[in-house]
């Protein structure tokens, strides 16, 4: 049951990460024109694909803590994401895609079947 909401929430990330790698229109009217300027949205969009197409493979479970720090890098305006520096907003956003691509898979690979009895090689015996 975990799993499953799990997977939902990889999952839901993943639908967010994907609209944040977009950049956004400028607003019209007063005020900043945009939220997340288009050059850092530019400069991320590569790891946020990366991280969202990791979120929605089903062999990959990501931990509470790794789900909640790439929630928090495109939702908190404190975040880089939301400065004007593109250069520590990618620096956040590849140690992000680092996070979720080293994450443990959830199902371990089968380990290959060794036969029970060593094969030594003899010595080669040439008759002429």
């Amino acid at each position: 049951m975990k799993r499953d909401r799990n997977l939902t929430k990889q999952r839901r990330l993943a639908r967010a990460l994907e609209r944040a790698a977009a950049p956004e229109r400028p607003f019209m009217g007063r005020g900043p024109r945009y939220l997340v300027q288009p050059s850092v949205t530019l400069a991320c969009a590569p790891s946020l694909q990366a991280i969202a197409t990791a979120l929605r493979e089903d062999a990959r479970v990501l931990n509470e803590d790794g789900l909640g720090a790439v929630l928090t890098f495109i939702t908190d305006g404190a975040s880089p994401f939301f400065g004007r520096d593109v250069t520590e907003a990618l620096r956040e956003a590849v140690r992000l895609q680092h996070l979720v691509i080293d994450a443990k898979p959830a199902v371990s690979p089968p380990l290959p079947l060794e036969s029970r009895e060593a094969q030594v090689p003899g010595p080669m015996v040439v008759t002429s």
